[in-house]
């Protein structure tokens, strides 16, 4: 846990260092006018954990138990600790922050699980070479706790929590019921000091902005300042970047001490959807990022986004996306020296040529890509 608890909080002082103006929008968190309670779900999450801590803490037995199951699985629910760690990222990486981050999939018909955020959270953790925090989740996050739970779809048993219509697979074995004491309260331990350097860590930075601060070379192009007060981060204001009947006027957003709220102020509105933007930014890390290393989880929700969506530019930059990634892969099984590594290939790489060709099919020429995909099934053909 110890590596874990480092990385996070070296991804907290990257981020700040890098590009300190995404690094307050990311601790802001900002959503909408309103109290900073109320229009985001973080400080609920930080308060409800700090209590079932308490009580798992102040228990025993079946009671404690089940006060282990619930801050287990509520550590696992909440959307804004996800988004706070892959803005995170991208604040390292050069991108833009967003409350909107891992938010919806496909046809936003739905709000993402939490096996789908995390499956997208893990590729951009691994693009900043946290792959400790990587390892907290994929060791401790099993999907059948916190469902069966949720789903009061278990039973307890002297020192066994038991599993129904559900199972669990624990070091490559299938299980359906797990020993307490000595797999889950550990797990439970690893998730409190998990959560207890996440909260100290964003507290610790939110409250460091006791007065305020310049900030320089913002996405506006103009000079502002970061709020800073005796209770810690407030929001930011912007120089001289509205004009008002001839007059200019300062920006921005910051809470009005007066009611306690986020207040918008002086500020120009960009009616662009927010699938659009989200689009927009997920087409340019992948236009930016070389290969798809851990999972293509993200990537391919965005191209079944595109696909759904229909529109002719960017159904175009998907194909020259899918062909581009398709064709680092394929350079890589070019130059393997490990036969028995080269042969699983052509089932890695398959999938972003088919789908191009899917996208491609009645809009282009598609000899090209037909011909690489015959080449391709013929090497795992030969293979197996």
């Amino acid at each position: 846990m110890e590596n874990a608890i480092n990385d996070l909080k070296s991804l907290f002082n990257e981020a700040k260092a890098n590009n300190e103006f995404e690094f307050v929008m990311t601790l802001l968190n900002y959503k909408s006018i309103g109290s900073a309670e109320v229009q985001a779900n973080l400080h609920e999450w930080f308060a409800a954990m700090n209590m079932y801590i308490d009580l798992y803490n102040n228990y025993s037995g079946k009671e404690r138990t089940r006060m282990a199951a619930l801050l287990y699985s509520t550590f696992f629910e909440n959307s804004d600790f996800y988004n706070i760690i892959g803005n995170l990222c991208r604040a390292i990486l050069g991108m833009r922050a967003t409350s909107y981050l891992f938010w919806k999939t496909k046809k936003y018909e739905r709000l993402l699980g939490i096996g789908e955020k995390q499956d997208f959270l893990i590729e951009i953790l691994a693009d900043t070479e946290k792959n400790h925090i990587i390892e907290f989740f994929q060791t401790n996050h099993y999907p059948s706790i916190r469902n069966s739970f949720f789903h009061s779809s278990y039973s307890l048993y002297e020192n066994e929590y038991i599993l129904h219509d559900a199972e669990i697979n624990i070091n490559g074995v299938i299980r359906q019921s797990f020993n307490i004491s000595h797999f889950f309260y550990p797990l439970v331990d690893n998730i409190i000091a998990f959560f207890n350097a996440f909260q100290t860590t964003y507290l610790e930075h939110f409250n460091s902005y006791q007065e305020d601060k310049p900030i320089y070379n913002t996405p506006l192009g103009a000079e502002g300042i970061i709020i800073g007060t005796a209770n810690g981060l407030s929001g930011m204001r912007f120089f001289k970047t509205v004009n008002l009947f001839g007059e200019w006027h300062d920006s921005g957003f910051w809470v009005d001490e007066r009611f306690g709220i986020f207040g918008g102020h002086n500020l120009n509105f960009n009616f662009a959807s927010i699938e659009q933007i989200e689009i927009d930014e997920q087409f340019i890390y992948y236009e930016n990022k070389g290969d798809i290393r851990l999972t293509d989880a993200a990537f391919f929700n965005l191209i079944d986004k595109v696909a759904d969506r229909a529109a002719a530019s960017e159904l175009l930059r998907a194909v020259n996306l899918l062909i581009k990634i398709a064709g680092v892969k394929e350079t890589a099984m070019n130059v393997e020296t490990n036969p028995h590594k080269k042969k699983s290939f052509p089932k890695m790489i398959l999938p972003f040529y088919n789908r191009a060709l899917e996208l491609l099919t009645g809009r282009g020429d598609t000899k090209l890509l037909t011909a690489k995909i015959k080449e391709l099934e013929a090497i795992q053909v030969e293979s197996q």
